[in-house]
């Protein structure tokens, strides 16, 4: 994984934090898991019948003596992302690693499925990823071509090369991925899908 990288917070939010309202229908939750816990309490909540996202990206070592070997990491490390059960949705909790459900005001806050399948498919894509600080200022855009196309999200601009960056809102985080600028199309900050 690339190194972190320092940009500015540039997705609009009303007060501190956007409160999302839970509807347990589609909804998708964000786990607080233990520390190195997110592949374990993945496969826990897949054989209990949950409907699960851990997007994953390839990271390669290389030790002192050349030896190289690569290994999946999280995109977004410490959470798992889930749908809710409808019928019984403590069960979640009890799963062996989970810490706790992200919420706000008493009640677990939702996550967009559009975030999570743009999470999804910048960690499919190949493409470079760094972690990078939650932003406030940028041009809105939807890609129109390449691996990620579909996908919308904030464009910024570092030294030569261009970088979408795409966040959980809910948790204040987001990824930057590095893009060719003919991918992009602007769109309106009314057009974003938010």
């Amino acid at each position: 994984m690339a190194a972190a990288c320092a940009c500015p917070s540039i997705f609009p939010t009303s007060g501190a934090m956007s409160k999302s309202t839970f509807d347990a229908s589609d909804s998708w939750l964000a786990l607080v898991v233990r520390s190195r816990h997110e592949k374990s309490v993945k496969a826990i909540l897949d054989a209990k019948g949950y409907r699960t996202s851990l997007p994953l990206i390839r990271c390669i070592h290389k030790r002192r003596s050349g030896v190289a070997w690569d290994s999946q990491k999280p995109l977004i490390s410490g959470y798992v992302f889930a749908v809710c059960e409808q019928d019984n949705p403590l069960r979640i909790v009890t799963t062996p690693g989970v810490v706790e459900i992200v919420s706000f005001g008493g009640g677990p806050g939702a996550i967009r499925d559009a975030e999570i399948q743009a999470l999804e498919r910048i960690a499919a894509s190949g493409l470079p990823v760094a972690s990078c600080g939650y932003t406030k200022i940028g041009e809105f855009v939807e890609l129109t071509q390449g691996p990620l196309r579909g996908v919308q999200g904030i464009v910024l601009r570092q030294a030569k090369t261009a970088r979408l960056v795409v966040g959980i809102e809910m948790l204040q985080r987001s990824v930057s991925v590095e893009i060719d600028m003919a991918w992009a199309v602007p769109l309106s900050k009314a057009a974003y899908q938010r």
